[in-house]
């Protein structure tokens, strides 16, 4: 009998730890904001891309709200599109830009990750930075005093893919291929 209360207990053991380890794992890709956060591509997330015409995208049920985008460019004006459509995962906060009908540029403020690993919110310059490069892209960062705080700039093959900004360390602004700004 003890010995197969023993055993019971040495198998408990067992996998209460391995369970611990899943556990912590867990833990640790919620934490750094990696979870389950939608990954965004250099191309666009989920069903949308860069290039898209206005209608495929809407189509895809990730888009809500059209709104006009910046007025100072001056006709015709941007749509912007919040990516709170009934098929959007939940959590992201962001925003799709179409310029004559045509889908240009993805800023999110929130819940998304970059394919190599990036998070919003979590993210900040350095890791941004640091991750970019291993990725085999190129990264820079500088302080715009105007807007008070820091744009970074990832390009591959001389063109740029994503761009974010931030006021301190922390990552405000992740976009797909560079934050919009209305000035």
């Amino acid at each position: 009998m003890t010995r197969r209360i023993g055993h019971a207990l040495r198998r408990a053991a067992r996998l209460g730890a391995m369970g611990a380890i899943l556990l912590l794992a867990a833990g640790s890709a919620w934490a750094d904001g990696r979870g389950s956060s939608p990954v965004l591509r250099l191309d666009g997330i989920g069903p949308l891309r860069l290039g898209m015409s206005r209608a495929e995208a809407v189509a895809t049920g990730w888009l809500s709200a059209p709104g006009p985008g910046c007025e100072l460019g001056g006709p015709p004006l941007p749509v912007v599109y919040k990516l709170k459509g009934p098929k959007a995962p939940a959590g992201i906060v962001g925003t799709a830009q179409f310029d004559r009908g045509t889908l240009r540029v993805f800023a999110f403020s929130a819940g998304v990750r970059t394919t190599f690993g990036v998070a919003i919110p979590g993210g900040t310059v350095g890791d941004l930075l640091k991750r970019a490069r291993a990725a085999g892209l190129s990264a820079t960062s500088v302080y715009d005093e105007t807007f008070a705080g820091r744009f970074v700039t990832v390009n591959r093959g001389g063109k740029q893919v994503l761009g974010a900004f931030a006021t301190q360390s922390a990552i405000a602004t992740l976009a797909v291929p560079y934050v919009p700004v209305c000035e």
